[in-house]
C-alpha cells in the first residue's frame, strides 16, 4: 500500500477507536467492553482524579464508572494524529455532559478538556497505550456555568 494512504487509513483506524471509547463510556450496554481498547501495560491518567497502570486497573475503574455515571456523552473532537508505525500519537479537546451520582445525589455536570494518548497496533489492531484525560474546566448544569465555573488551569 502507498505510503500515504496508509498513514491516512492508520489515522482512520485511530479515530474509530476513539468514536469506541466515547461510545463505551456512554452505553451502558457497551460499558463492559471499554478496557478492551486498551493495551494490558496502558496508562490511563483522570487528571486530577486518577493514575492508572496496566488493564486490571482500567477494569476496576470501569466498574466503579459503571456504578457511579448515571448517563454520559463524551465527544471528542478536533483530533491531531502522528503515525510511526505501529505506533501513534494524538490530541483531541474533549467535552462531556453527565450526570453523576456524587455523595449518593445525581448530579448534571458539564465538562471540557483535552485528551492525549499515545497508540500501539498490536496483532493488527489499534490498541490506548497512553490515555492523559485533562479536564480544563467543570460546572454544574444546576448552578449554572459562569458563577461555579470551576478552571483546574488555576489550581
Amino acid at each position: 500500500m502507498d505510503p500515504s494512504l496508509k498513514r491516512l487509513v492508520d489515522i482512520e483506524a485511530i479515530k474509530a477507536l476513539k468514536a469506541r471509547y466515547c461510545w463505551y463510556c456512554d452505553d451502558p450496554d457497551q460499558h463492559h467492553r471499554f478496557p478492551e481498547l486498551f493495551t494490558d501495560d496502558a496508562v490511563f491518567i483522570e487528571e486530577p482524579i486518577d493514575h492508572l497502570v496496566g488493564r486490571d486497573a482500567i477494569i476496576e475503574w470501569n466498574e466503579e464508572y459503571s456504578r457511579t455515571c448515571i448517563w454520559s456523552r463524551h465527544y471528542a473532537v478536533t483530533p491531531l494524529i502522528e503515525v510511526d508505525g505501529d505506533t501513534a500519537s494524538g490530541r483531541w479537546q474533549a467535552l462531556l455532559l453527565s450526570v453523576q451520582l456524587i455523595d449518593g445525589a445525581e448530579q448534571m455536570l458539564w465538562a471540557s478538556g483535552t485528551y492525549t494518548e499515545e497508540y500501539r497496533r498490536v496483532d493488527g489492531q489499534w490498541l490506548f497505550s497512553r490515555v492523559h484525560a485533562a479536564a480544563r474546566w467543570m460546572a454544574s448544569f444546576d448552578e449554572g456555568l459562569v458563577e461555579h465555573l470551576t478552571l483546574f488551569d488555576q489550581l
